[in-house]
């Protein structure tokens, strides 16, 4: 492999990807919309909850 690649792969640009701070400025607009809220707040399954409970030795124990 050409040296040239690897070292953009080994070794990228210093390029943030966090967004800046303070929002966007004026007259600026996203073009993408935001992502959708959930209908529901997540719940653990008390199915995988109870699995988990019985492969745990001490729970089997009298």
């Amino acid at each position: 492999m050409d040296a040239a690649p690897w070292a953009e792969l080994a070794f990228p640009p210093h390029r943030t990807r966090l967004p800046m701070v303070g929002g966007l400025p004026p007259g600026v607009e996203r073009d993408d919309p935001p992502p959708p809220h959930p209908l529901h707040p997540l719940q653990a399954s008390s199915r995988a909850f109870r699995c988990t409970l019985a492969r745990m030795p001490a729970v089997r124990e009298p």
